[in-house]
């Protein structure tokens, strides 16, 4: 199973950004990031976050 894991604009895994998925949780698990990373960006804008900057980046399991 696959871990999903969310990234910001510089590279950083956002903390509590991480899903361990099954094909069937996938998608609402990429949409769960989705949400989170709104939340981050909007968090940190100040700086110029923005949450099209952010990345999902998929761990191949182990």
């Amino acid at each position: 199973m696959p871990t999903l894991r969310l990234v910001d604009p510089d590279g950083y895994s956002v903390p509590g950004a991480l899903r361990t998925t099954a094909p069937d949780t996938e998608a609402q698990a990429r949409t769960d990031l989705k949400n989170l990373a709104a939340d981050h960006a909007a968090q940190w804008a100040d700086f110029g976050y923005h949450p099209d900057a952010y990345q999902i980046r998929a761990d191949p399991a182990a």
